[in-house]
């Protein structure tokens, strides 16, 4: 850039260099990731086979796990956050500015298991990308179904289809049909939210 604004006798400004701000949540997310990279290991059990030794092997979703870890300590120190304004309660006389706090908090809790989701969203998007049929496609749902034993499992699948009829280009009629399945299963299962 510096050659050719001297020859065409254009000024040049300098750019500013960016800050970037390190955060604790990126400093343990590093550290975990370091962790991982550290201890986990791919191992094989019975005859290796050719296709196995030529290709590259990697452990998956360390990313997805890391930041899933990330949004479980979050909620667990929102929660208690929760608890102790709860307990000021009693020793302040302003109960207002405790429950603006503990809405706020109880706001930032929801964000977190808003990311809960993404892993069933997706889940959802790859069965409906791999039947295009919606009478296939409602019959895979029917057998994942069938496979689900937890009923919390079932209701986030339900909560990510509700979720994805407002987000994504898919039939909303067809989504809410997937999320009804799945809460009739979490009910079934017995899971109160």
């Amino acid at each position: 850039m510096k050659k050719f604004s001297n020859i065409t006798g254009e000024k040049v400004t300098e750019q500013k260099p960016v800050e970037v701000k390190i955060t604790e949540s990126d400093l343990l997310k590093a550290g975990v990731m370091k962790l991982m990279d550290n201890f986990l290991r791919i191992q094989f059990y019975g005859p290796v086979t050719r296709y196995q030794v030529a290709g590259s092997a990697k452990v998956a979703g360390k990313e997805l796990f890391v930041e899933a870890l990330l949004d479980m300590l979050d909620e667990f120190s929102s929660k208690e956050k929760v608890k102790l304004l709860e307990s000021l309660k009693s020793e302040m006389t302003d109960w207002e500015l405790l429950d603006n706090k503990i809405n706020q908090i109880k706001e930032n809790i929801q964000n977190v298991s808003e990311s809960k989701l993404v892993a069933h969203k997706e889940k959802i998007k790859s069965l409906v990308s791999r039947y295009n049929n919606e009478k296939e496609l409602l019959e895979q749902v029917d057998k994942s179904l069938s496979k689900i034993k937890n009923g919390q499992t079932a209701y986030l699948r339900s909560q990510a289809a509700n979720k994805l009829t407002t987000e994504s280009q898919i039939s909303s009629t067809l989504l809410t049909q997937i999320s009804n399945k799945y809460l009739s299963k979490a009910i079934e299962l017995g899971f109160m939210k």
